[in-house]
């Protein structure tokens, strides 16, 4: 589900927090958070995390919005189509806001390519924890193990590219022998498609099975729009007739036809039972997200949420893994209770409400306590994304604040 806020400044240059709610009011402080299990990875301070994927790497990610999408980015109605969308998302009318081809194709324009740098980056930055799920992330890994198997509830645009992106960084990091990223002209991969440095991966593309099956799914109809971008992911980009000969030599597509194979379902979440998790799951360890949109299912409804996440938890195998990010602190609250003349209603901090459906331990009085099925590997209250400032896209794209919170099942 896509948000953005108030206008920031960063470094003399003014961007903006896509991580805000489109609420209107100051950020309010987050209640009294639980102590954490000392086994995970906790960060509780606002922190700003470097990203280790290269310049490069990450324009040629921005790059397949553009490529996907050009007439959409030179339409003289882009931005009154923003407004609109802007408009629904503001009332929470999420029905109305992703309702429409020409809306959705707008937001994956917008709002999409930070979020999938954003993405590409936390799956590069918990790379080590995904090992059990990917053994390619272990650098070394025979390119004929286990490929990965993702599920993205609320997936969309965002995550077909980032997915994309990820594992183009894995072949990239494996075959590499020395540093390419020095000195990088980040001209050379600017929207006018000239390219001038000389890409060293090119015949890191030369994998000949599936290394990711994604599956998308959302209740709003991303079918065309995903599948375009997973095409722009395996096709050449056309250059500039005055590219010159080491460009030529060196363009090819961001991965392989068939390294990654995506597929989008669209269904509600909180409509899927046991018995449809289990037959979309099928009894294989995973990585499982919730890419800014648990906060919505909780504001849709806590108690169908708590359930889906309890239908999810029997659904899984061992050594599944649980990725949720989401806006941070106030921005994630759902407001419940009685609307009186003396009484204010209760506002549930959307991560402890994760966790009391996940690491929830209680039980009523003269019973044994149950065993945990989760545990938390990672958790970050409020961590920045920044684009930096060299990448070129035709439209400006925000900087990102957000919370992040990585479980494995027991």
């Amino acid at each position: 589900m896509g948000k953005h806020g108030k206008a920031v400044k960063d470094g003399g240059r003014m961007v903006r927090d896509d991580s805000e709610s489109l609420r209107k009011g100051a950020v309010k402080k987050n209640p009294a958070k639980p102590k954490e299990k000392p086994t995970a990875k906790t960060i509780k301070t606002e922190s700003t995390v470097e990203s280790v994927v290269p310049l490069k790497l990450q324009q040629l990610a921005l790059n397949i919005f553009k490529d996907t999408f050009p007439e959409v980015l030179a339409s003289d109605t882009l931005q009154t189509l923003l407004q609109e969308v802007k408009g629904r998302l503001y009332d929470r009318d999420f029905d109305q806001a992703f309702g429409r081809k020409d809306y959705l194709e707008a937001y994956s324009v917008r709002w999409s390519p930070s979020r999938a740098l954003c993405y590409q980056s936390i799956l590069v930055d918990l790379q080590q924890h995904l090992v059990e799920v990917f053994p390619a992330c272990r650098s070394g890994e025979p390119s004929g193990a286990r490929g990965l198997n993702a599920i993205c509830f609320g997936g969309g645009a965002a995550e077909v590219v980032a997915f994309g992106a990820f594992l183009r960084f894995l072949r990239d990091s494996a075959q590499k022998q020395t540093p390419h990223d020095t000195g990088l002209k980040l001209e050379a991969l600017t929207i006018t498609d000239a390219v001038s440095e000389t890409d060293p991966s090119k015949e890191n593309i030369s994998s000949t099975h599936q290394e990711i099956d994604l599956v998308l799914v959302d209740s709003a109809d991303w079918k065309d729009v995903s599948s375009k971008l997973g095409s722009g992911l395996t096709v050449t980009p056309t250059l500039s007739k005055y590219a010159n000969a080491s460009a030529r030599e060196a363009n090819s597509a961001l991965i392989e036809v068939g390294s990654l194979n995506s597929t989008f379902i669209m269904e509600n979440a909180l409509e899927m039972d046991r018995r449809r998790l289990l037959a979309l799951i099928g009894g294989k360890t995973a990585l499982i997200t919730l890419l800014f949109t648990l906060n919505e299912l909780y504001t849709a409804s806590i108690s169908k949420t708590t359930k889906f996440l309890l239908n999810l938890t029997s659904s899984t195998e061992p050594g599944t893994l649980l990725l949720v990010v989401d806006s941070p602190g106030s921005y994630s609250e759902t407001t419940v209770g009685p609307v009186g003349a003396t009484e204010m209603p209760k506002k549930y901090p959307m991560k402890w409400l994760l966790e009391h459906a996940l690491l929830g331990t209680e039980a009523p009085r003269g019973q044994e306590a149950t065993i945990p099925l989760w545990e938390k590997v990672v958790s970050d209250d409020s961590r920045w994304f920044r684009i930096h400032e060299t990448l070129r896209y035709p439209i400006a794209i925000e900087n990102m604040r957000y919370q992040l919170h990585l479980y494995r099942r027991l």
